[in-house]
């Protein structure tokens, strides 16, 4: 996800909405509060993810739900430790890198029925 994950709200530039990126200025908006970013919060209405390719784009949404779980769960103990600029860059080298991403892509396709054991689609 990176080291910082914007947070976009549609009312800042746009008043009250349904809440929908519905036109090319809204969609800029969003776009610029996304930036160089992997994903970007969308105040009362979930996110918005980048990617290189699809599994990434997948990638990153399930690990940001995933990690923001988990982030959660351990501010309940006390003060959380993030990871330094370096981890996240090697962590985001090696999780995008192809083996990892056919491997946990691959992983997913199964659970979700869609390739069964034998590696064919269901």
């Amino acid at each position: 996800m990176g080291a910082h994950v914007p947070i976009w709200d549609i009312r800042d530039d746009f008043g009250d909405t349904d809440m929908l990126v519905r036109n090319l200025q809204q969609g800029r908006s969003l776009a610029t509060a996304l930036g160089d970013n992997a994903a970007v919060l969308m105040r009362g209405h979930g996110c918005a993810v980048v990617g290189r390719s699809v599994r990434d784009a997948v990638r990153i949404a399930v690990y940001l739900m995933v990690n923001a779980r988990l982030q959660t769960d351990a501010t309940r103990f006390g003060d959380v430790t993030f990871l330094s600029e370096g981890e996240i860059l090697k962590t985001a080298e090696m999780s995008g890198s192809p083996l990892a991403s056919d491997r946990v892509w691959e992983y997913w396709a199964r659970r979700s029925g869609y390739v069964s054991e034998a590696g064919t689609q269901a």
